[in-house]
């Protein structure tokens, strides 16, 4: 990331705005939303997400295994405003699983990019099915969008939810009894 040129557009969006204020309190504004923007809305492309998936151990058993609700916020490719809301994902092992806590590692560098809710969901998918090869794999996602947000007060609590399947999700309903699972736990976050 450029932050050199990253700092001289955000001095022409300050100055757009035409601002009355000092340029100490200028400087201050530039470096707290430089900070912001490069080292947590989009710190994720410094990272590679698959190194997120290398602490792997072999499988017990291809029981299912689901976490729920996991919180993120990413940033709208369209709009440059957030999204936020939860990520629930469930998987059926094949020979390997991975540690529970860097599925959550992979959720925040993925969500620190650029993104659509539908690609974010889908690569959260790719990279898990990739990775541990699972007999299958489910992502649930559930957020609120700020552009919504802003443009329509209205929509206020408006969620918008997206999935996304790899692999063989048909033998022995994984889709229908992860969606089962995602529903009540969400229900019960709400």
């Amino acid at each position: 990331m450029n932050n050199k040129l990253m700092r001289e557009g955000l001095t022409k969006f300050i100055e757009s705005i035409e601002l009355d204020i000092s340029e100490e309190s200028r400087g201050k504004i530039l470096d707290n939303l430089e900070r912001l923007w490069s080292d947590v809305l989009l710190s994720g492309y410094a990272q590679d997400p698959w190194s997120a998936l290398s602490s792997r151990q072999p499988a017990a058993s291809n029981d299912p295994v689901f976490i729920s609700n996991i919180p993120f916020v990413s940033v709208c490719q369209d709009h440059f405003l957030p999204f936020s809301g939860f990520v629930s994902i469930g998987y059926r092992p094949d020979r390997e699983i991975v540690g529970l806590s860097n599925i959550g590692k992979l959720v925040h560098m993925l969500s620190a990019r650029l993104h659509l809710q539908e690609s974010l969901t889908s690569e959260i998918a790719d990279i898990i099915y990739k990775s541990i090869s699972p007999v299958t794999v489910g992502v649930y996602m559930v957020a609120q969008h700020y552009c919504m947000k802003a443009r329509f007060p209205a929509q206020n609590i408006t969620e918008v939810i997206t999935t996304s399947f790899r692999g063989d999700h048909r033998g022995g309903n994984f889709r229908e009894e992860f969606l089962k699972i995602v529903k009540k736990r969400t229900d019960e976050h709400v």
